[in-house]
């Protein structure tokens, strides 16, 4: 087979991955970040890497694995940027000389209601290896296995997060009972298995 024609199969074949499964993974990034516009940014930037990566895909996972995985490091790294950016500014804030100012509202990002509503919300408030294992498990619907190989951390690992995630997302609800907060209904989509593991 020629160069032209090995460049065009994997460009149709990248394609047709994309078409498959970017509701999927757009989904995910929806879960992971609480509001589309964000979500947007990540999905398409995790088909970007996909793109420049494509030729190293070598089949030893499924293309859903491999891509949650590149998902997974974007959010990390987004992460991570945030909150830098966030420790820079508070820096800045408190050196500024004392006068009458007015603080942006913590709440400045618009987000879905109904995520901010739901589970999802609490279990954004965990540890990223809790998370990341709640969201792929109850969102996604991977297996056990499938999950350690996004991660890339033991079988074991994964139970370990999935169990302590869900212990602390319990704490979380029983505490904004407490506090008064709205009863949480389940989302409309795939949840309902979050919902009765909590």
């Amino acid at each position: 087979m020629r160069a032209g024609q090995s460049n065009a199969l994997e460009t149709r074949d990248l394609e047709e991955v994309t078409r498959a499964c970017f509701a999927r993974i757009h989904r995910a990034a929806l879960v992971l970040t609480g509001n589309p516009w964000d979500a947007d940014d990540l999905a398409q930037e995790t088909f970007l890497v996909l793109a420049g990566q494509w030729r190293r895909f070598q089949g030893k996972s499924s293309v859903y694995t491999w891509l949650y995985g590149i998902l997974l490091n974007l959010d990390r790294r987004e992460r991570r940027r945030h909150g830098m950016r966030r420790r820079k500014l508070k820096v800045l804030w408190d050196n500024e000389p004392t006068r009458d100012r007015v603080a942006p509202s913590a709440d400045l990002p618009v987000e879905v209601a109904e995520w901010k509503k739901s589970l999802w919300a609490f279990v954004a408030q965990l540890p990223d290896g809790q998370r990341e294992a709640l969201v792929l498990r109850f969102s996604e619907g991977l297996r056990y296995d499938e999950i350690a190989q996004v991660m890339e951390c033991p079988l074991g690992t994964v139970k370990s997060r999935i169990f302590h995630g869900l212990a602390a997302v319990r704490r979380l609800l029983e505490a904004d009972a407490e506090a008064g907060g709205e009863s949480h209904q389940p989302p409309t989509l795939r949840y309902g298995d979050l919902t009765d593991a909590v």
